[in-house]
């Protein structure tokens, strides 16, 4: 049989247990492994280290680009606080 949801046995730990800052540093290090997965796609497909490095920077400029214009978008609908809708 199938499933899709692994069993509890095998599911991942839970955070609960961790304090805010060893959380942080959770959340750093799947930052940082999921860069490290990107970085090598890119070095992998192109052969050098300098031009997965550039591919990198390229790939985050145009991601920041539009993270930066989605957020523009969602703040262009909303109205400044204590408009009453006016």
């Amino acid at each position: 049989m199938s499933q899709l949801i692994p069993p509890p046995d095998l599911a991942p730990p839970g955070i609960a247990h961790l304090s805010p800052t060893d959380r942080m540093r959770l959340w750093a290090q799947l930052v940082d492994e999921g860069d490290r997965f990107i970085y090598d796609g890119f070095r992998q497909r192109l052969g050098s280290n300098e031009a997965a490095r550039q591919a990198c920077l390229e790939w985050l400029e145009r991601r920041y680009a539009e993270n930066a214009a989605a957020k523009i978008r969602m703040l262009k609908g909303r109205r400044p606080a204590g408009t009453n809708g006016q």
